[in-house]
């Protein structure tokens, strides 16, 4: 919009100026006062007075400026909206409006415009309409989709549906939490169909990308060119396109008007504040969230308010197993004991660890409280780094000691005839489970195709047993179980629900899962934190 400078103002020549512009500040540099035209307010006073004040100051407006405050006067509009880089600039010649935006938190003044996130984009206009404003954008919004999807093949169940209405009622926004393998994915497709408008579907991994785009073309009538994915190598954008987090970093700028639905898959990672900033720059007013474990214990998902919605429903694991929609199971937790020289080792890294938090941070005694405090000293302390390394090696000692292999295989024989998923923090003694056992492995490095051949015997039964560290605990369609096997963890209980939820899929007989753990070590602590569920309520 047009910028132009002016010696100081009288009264009457002040209110003649602003009635058409907004004033930025002074010109330090000259001394000059700077103002920006204001289409609304130059649209309400007309054009040729527009032209006649702009003439007195010696400022000639390109005709293109001029064609468009012509076209908002014959429109009479009120509120104003366009691009200002990646935010939005918002052009009112009501004060009051101008006021009850910012005072709500959906705009604010910078640089002597009144800007808005992208994201508050139909918040913005809905105010403006109840408040009976006229509103036009310099930009197209058509979030139609274009072609019918039709109704999903498969029926919700009572709880779905519940989620999903709670969600129409919050305004098409909100996030939904439910246990892992209770079918979030089936509710957002109900949301497309319903909506029919152009969507956009947000996945953490490139295996969630697959998988969406499967379900997606399994319930709905897709045309040919109607779904893309992009990411992991792939660049389709279509009218219905499940895109990566970290694609999205980079193309959320090009897509910022196309979509009027976004979904968050895993949407505890979307309060990440380079995930947090894609959302705001889409306009899209339909949001859903979801996941299993919707609260984070850094406190971050107090930010869903603002990128997708308040979290709106959510169902413990033991509702549903109690209603019959997961199995039920049961939890049990096996204890070992280190060897002399484990546990020699293990005291000696652990005591160096202690003598420096008592040396250090002598008043702090809760162990997490401590850890983090190390861990903050530890960018600037070559002994707080040595301490912390001391600590990691310990707990490698703790967490995969060979006494947990011999429980491992006493349990595999025990359930012969039952699937079963090992999973550990640490790869060494998975693969020393593997090679003994001749069990398929399923590490981060694991190559794609190999994994979906691996998970696609599980499902059908050819393989019986798979063992994974850190690299099926999230974001992976994992065939169903009846038996988990937890060797070590981390303190996470997000990580915790997560592998529960792989044995929790209907099924007649009740599922177990089983945690492995050493006597008298940080193991202890560590399972003792994720089984609070403390960061998913």
């Amino acid at each position: 919009m047009l910028v132009f400078r002016t010696r100081r103002l009288g009264g009457e020549e002040w209110e003649r100026v602003t009635s058409i512009a907004d004033y930025m500040g002074t010109d330090k540099a000259t001394g000059l006062r700077l103002f920006r035209l204001n289409p609304a307010k130059a649209a309400r006073l007309g054009v040729e007075e527009t032209c006649i004040i702009l003439a007195g100051l010696g400022v000639a407006a390109p005709q293109s400026i001029l064609d468009k405050i012509g076209e908002l006067e014959e429109l009479r509009v009120d509120l104003y909206i366009d691009w200002a880089e990646e935010d939005l600039a918002l052009y009112t010649w009501s004060r009051g409006l101008a006021e009850e935006l910012r005072r709500m938190g959906l705009a604010r003044w910078y640089r002597g415009v009144l800007r808005a996130r992208p994201s508050d984009l139909a918040s913005i206009m809905r105010l403006a309409a109840r408040r009976g404003y006229r509103v036009n954008t310099g930009f197209r919004l058509n979030y139609k989709l274009g072609f019918d999807p039709g109704r999903p093949k498969t029926p919700l169940r009572s709880y779905q549906e519940e989620a999903l209405e709670k969600w129409v009622e919050n305004g098409f926004r909100g996030v939904i939490g439910l246990p892992t393998g209770s079918g979030k994915t089936l509710i957002a497709v109900y949301a497309l169909s319903r909506l029919k408008v152009k969507a956009l579907i947000l996945v953490p991994t490139i295996d969630l990308l697959a998988q969406w785009a499967d379900t997606i073309r399994s319930q709905l009538n897709i045309p040919p060119g109607g779904l893309g994915t992009y990411g992991g190598g792939s660049r389709t954008l279509a009218p219905i396109t499940v895109m990566t987090y970290d694609s999205a970093v980079n193309a959320a700028t090009g897509i910022r008007e196309t979509y009027g639905l976004i979904v968050a898959d895993e949407c505890h990672h979307a309060v990440s504040q380079s995930y947090r900033r894609v959302l705001e720059k889409l306009t899209a007013p339909y949001r859903m969230g979801l996941s299993a474990t919707p609260w984070r214990q850094d406190g971050l998902h107090q930010h869903y308010p603002g990128i997708l919605g308040e979290i709106i429903y959510w169902r413990r694991p033991s509702e549903l197993q109690e209603e019959g929609y997961l199995a039920r199971h049961r939890e049990k937790r096996i204890y070992v004991s280190l060897s002399p020289e484990e546990r020699e080792e293990y005291e000696r890294l652990m005591g160096k660890y202690r003598e420096y938090c008592e040396r250090r941070v002598p008043w702090i005694k809760d162990p997490l409280k401590q850890f983090e405090a190390v861990l903050r000293l530890a960018a600037r302390d070559g002994e707080a780094r040595e301490a912390l390394r001391a600590r990691s090696r310990a707990r490698r000692i703790a967490l995969s000691t060979p006494a947990k292999l011999r429980v491992i295989l006493e349990l595999l024989e025990k359930h012969r005839g039952d699937k079963v998923i090992i999973f550990s923090r640490y790869s060494d003694i998975v693969r020393e489970v593997a090679r003994k056992l001749l069990v398929p492995l399923i590490l981060h490095d694991t190559g794609r195709d190999e994994r979906r051949r691996i998970l696609r015997y599980f499902r059908e039964g050819k393989v019986r047993i798979i063992a994974t560290a850190m690299a099926l605990d999230e974001g992976v369609d994992v065939p169903d179980a009846s038996v988990a096997i937890i060797i070590s963890g981390t303190g996470s209980s997000r990580e915790y629900v997560q592998r529960l939820g792989r044995i929790l899929r209907p099924k007649e007989k009740e599922a177990v899962l089983y945690e492995i753990l050493t006597k008298e070590t940080l193991d202890v602590s560590l399972a003792r934190r994720r089984r609070r569920l403390g960061d998913v309520r």
